[in-house]
């Protein structure tokens, strides 16, 4: 596997893992390459990049989800899925109260898919930060988050798991 991280959202401190109740999510994240450059959901309202993924439903496989995650976010139908290359896990505090704890499991797989885009069907928040398909080169997304972070803009919370996975990478292929 390229890359195993952990990464806390707040003061890990402030997270009792320990003691407290965890509220897991599973999510798949596609990676899709072409080159040195990358197929990624711009987000245009933030201008932060996303890889294309999400939650696993309930009973829902890992293919079907990266499936439905990629065509919903991006518009382009998967062709193979060629293993997995990576998980980061994150912690924050949960939305259920002080004693709850929110852990998303975040796993990367290498994914090809098909030419010929299609419409994206865009949940509500999607819509509202406006996904737009995007090839683009990973250094220049990855130094586009740097920035945005940098200079605290507004961003989504999962800008900073998007950019540790964009990091490892660059430093895997040496782009």
């Amino acid at each position: 596997m390229l890359f195993d991280e952990v990464y806390y959202r707040v003061d890990k401190n402030l997270i009792d893992i320990e003691n407290g109740i965890e509220d897991p999510r599973e999510a798949v994240r596609a990676i899709i390459l072409n080159g040195n450059n990358i197929l990624m959901a711009h987000l245009q309202k933030t201008n932060e990049y996303k890889f294309p993924g999400g939650g696993i439903k309930e009973n829902e496989s890992i293919e079907k989800a990266l499936k439905r995650e990629v065509l919903e976010e991006i518009g382009y139908i998967v062709k193979d899925i060629n293993g997995k290359i990576g998980t980061i896990i994150e912690y924050s505090i949960s939305k259920k109260g002080k004693e709850h704890y929110f852990k998303m499991i975040s796993d990367y797989y290498l994914v090809e898919v098909d030419n010929i885009q299609l419409k994206q069907k865009l949940e509500k928040d999607e819509e509202e930060l406006m996904y737009k398909p995007c090839w683009t080169n990973i250094r220049e997304a990855y130094k586009t988050h740097i920035e945005l972070i940098k200079n605290k803009s507004i961003t989504t919370p999962g800008i900073y798991r998007e950019t540790i996975a964009l990091e490892k990478l660059i430093e895997k292929y040496q782009w």
